[in-house]
């Protein structure tokens, strides 16, 4: 026969079970933390277009997530990783990028794309990822009709335009390429020539004088050219 003293202690151990039982059956044994935020990384990636056997077309990205706890996992296998615009680059496993070649870029320099990765209904902000090629030459000319042969300098009446054509040598591609609409352009004297649109640039009346001309693409600077506006 049991004892009052080892019944109590029996039906107390049962009240105790009972009660963990029921607060398994409600919230489990742990909370798990839940995923509060998702970054990806690096920013601002810069690939080089894919050419066979190229350095520097490819790229692994990595997704960070937070949770809850404060704590942090590197999620970039399981992620869904996205590319707004997959002829400039694409994802070909999770998180590794794969620039699109020259062909596929087409007269679009640099190509820019927008990427981003989410983990069930979580997503990241979206990262800008630039396709450049390796520019190996870069050559500006300057001329004072639209139709003539181009040189290093060129003397127009103030209020005529001016055209400009720059020329561009790329690593593994065969040729000269004409990239005048994808530079970015330096005038040294924007109150003389305030812009260059598709190679044309409209000088203004009223200013006279001498100023360079330069351009940039995929980080290579053009030989400069020297524009005088006179009255």
């Amino acid at each position: 026969m049991f004892s009052m003293k080892s019944k109590l202690r029996l039906i107390g151990a049962f009240a105790a079970l009972a009660t963990l039982a029921l607060a398994i059956s409600c919230r489990g044994f742990f909370v798990n933390p839940t995923l509060t935020s998702l970054a990806i990384g690096p920013a601002n990636l810069t690939l080089t277009p894919s050419t066979p056997g190229c350095s520097g077309c490819t790229y692994q990205m990595v997704a960070t997530a937070t949770y809850s706890d404060g704590s942090t996992s590197n999620v970039t296998g399981h992620a869904l990783w996205t590319s707004s615009n997959t002829s400039v680059a694409n994802f070909t496993s999770p998180g590794f990028l794969t620039a699109g070649t020259l062909q596929a870029l087409g007269d679009t320099l640099p190509g820019t794309t927008s990427v981003s990765a989410s983990d069930g209904t979580v997503s990241s902000s979206a990262e800008t990822v630039n396709v450049c090629p390796t520019v190996e030459s870069m050559t500006l000319t300057v001329s004072a009709s639209s139709s003539g042969t181009g040189g290093n300098s060129v003397s127009v009446t103030g209020g005529s335009p001016v055209y400009f054509v720059m020329m561009a040598t790329f690593n593994g591609v065969t040729g000269s390429q004409d990239v005048t609409d994808n530079v970015t352009w330096t005038i040294g004297n924007t109150a003389a020539l305030p812009s260059i649109s598709d190679g044309t640039g409209d000088t203004v009346s009223d200013q006279t004088g001498t100023f360079t001309v330069f351009g940039t693409l995929c980080g290579a600077t053009s030989n400069t050219v020297s524009v005088t506006t006179t009255s």
